[in-house]
């Protein structure tokens, strides 16, 4: 068979995702790009097969954190397939989804509310709301509402992913519904503790950590972020021991995963110290605080509004402590943080307010 037949181009897209499926993912993109190449020459720039692998390279592409590229592929696999297959079809719609996905990345929100929004609307019809690409997309849209910070709308999407996939379960594969329930019911609970609802996000957080103990293991990174969850919710809830405890094994976790030095470990070494503070327990706190800015200022850098943050955190505890070095301190960071973030900042404004 000749190397610019329209088999040859199949086989190597075949190939392709065979490799993909292993996650074999630079095999894959060369075997795709191959094919990619061959179909321009042999199908045509515009033809549906052009656009599925183009659309096939934008997923690894996203999958590999190049999302600026992935997103020129999606925009090239969707504009074919609306012009040829037209804006209501389904492998249109899809092509939609995975250019949302790519928009959302680069920090385009609005364009990729926009796209997941349309690609609903096709997948509702043509597929139903019980469908695994229409629960995905209701996902979407609510994980981006709550990054967006409207509340109310993303608990509505991510109930309907909720739903959907606990129907599903009782006849499809229980431990991959499981696996999938996850991230959406901890974005449930990440609503409800930003409504100030920390009883009801606590039951979430504790029925996500349960499927991902499960699925993932307890020492997985995304087990260890539900755990963090859980610590602040249940320190907003009152329960100071509880959050200490959830922290804690976080904390070992992250050690475990990647060693002292990592801006996660930070975080949780941060947040161990706001326990300690909001107990009294100044040096216990300072203690945290010091650690944590020790790793921000290796790891991000001694400019970064996080590891001035950290020097806040200090300042206040110092403060408490009766060393003026404290106020010093904080009047020094707050300054910093306006610099860096802006006089608007919800963080400037708060850390402000502790200067009053």
């Amino acid at each position: 068979m000749s190397q610019e037949h329209p088999h040859t181009a199949i086989a190597l897209h075949a190939v392709g995702q065979e490799l993909r499926r292993q996650g074999k993912f630079e095999e894959a993109l060369d075997h795709y790009n191959r094919a990619l190449a061959l179909q321009r020459t042999v199908l045509g720039a515009k033809h549906p097969y052009t656009a599925s692998t183009l659309s096939a390279i934008g997923q690894i592409l996203f999958t590999q954190g190049h999302h600026g590229a992935a997103l020129d592929h999606h925009r090239q696999a969707f504009s074919i397939k609306r012009e040829l297959l037209g804006p209501g079809h389904i492998f249109t719609a899809n092509t939609l989804f995975d250019l949302g996905l790519a928009l959302f990345a680069a920090g385009q929100r609005e364009e990729a509310l926009a796209a997941y929004t349309r690609a609903l609307a096709v997948q509702l019809r043509a597929l139903g709301p019980g469908h695994a690409r229409t629960i995905s997309t209701q996902q979407a849209i609510g994980e981006l509402l709550l990054a967006e910070g409207h509340f109310a709308d993303a608990l509505s999407h991510l109930h309907a992913a909720m739903t959907e996939l606990e129907q599903m379960r009782a006849a499809g594969d229980a431990a991959d519904i499981d696996r999938r329930l996850i991230p959406v019911i901890v974005g449930i609970g990440q609503v409800l503790f930003q409504q100030n609802q920390y009883p009801e996000a606590l039951v979430h957080y504790q029925r996500a950590l349960g499927l991902a103990e499960t699925h993932r293991g307890p020492h997985h990174e995304d087990t260890l972020a539900i755990l963090h969850d859980l610590g602040r919710a249940r320190g907003r809830a009152g329960d100071p021991d509880g959050a200490l405890d959830a922290f804690q094994r976080n904390l070992a976790g992250l050690r475990a995963l990647y060693g002292d030095n990592h801006a996660r470990v930070a975080a949780t070494l941060n947040a161990i110290g706001q326990i300690h503070y909001g107990r009294g327990d100044h040096r216990a706190a300072l203690d945290h605080y010091r650690q944590a800015l020790d790793i921000r200022v290796r790891v991000l850098g001694s400019e970064h509004w996080q590891t001035v943050s950290s020097r806040f955190n200090c300042g206040t505890a110092l403060r408490e402590l009766g060393d003026p070095a404290g106020a010093t301190e904080m009047a020094a960071a707050a300054e910093a943080l306006e610099r860096l973030l802006g006089s608007d900042h919800p963080h400037v404004q708060s850390t402000r307010s502790w200067l009053r």
